[in-house]
């Protein structure tokens, strides 16, 4: 891995030091600053974080639907479920 890094580190700093001119101490300081960044790099590839784990979405609770004692009053009198279609064409004629 040490080879890898360092033919990767001649390569980047071939490329920006045609781009730039660099005197010979800036140069070796540049080299020991990308070396120093891929094996810092390397070994966070190494040496991942811990992750959190993912929390489950929460399953929808069952809700017992009560009804109100007008509902019951009203599907009393008219002898029809409460979400029937008659139902709803009884309550529109209700409200007029």
């Amino acid at each position: 891995m040490a080879s890898e890094i360092l033919n990767l580190t001649a390569q980047i700093v071939t490329s920006h030091a045609s781009m730039t001119e660099l005197s010979p101490k800036e140069l070796v300081q540049e080299i020991k600053a990308v070396y120093r960044a891929l094996a810092s790099l390397e070994k966070e590839a190494i040496e991942p974080e811990a992750i959190a784990p993912v929390p489950r979405p929460r399953k929808p609770r069952k809700v017992k639907m009560v009804e109100s004692p007008e509902a019951k009053a009203v599907e009393d009198e008219t002898k029809l479920p409460v979400g029937d279609p008659d139902y709803m064409e009884f309550m529109e004629s209700r409200e007029g």
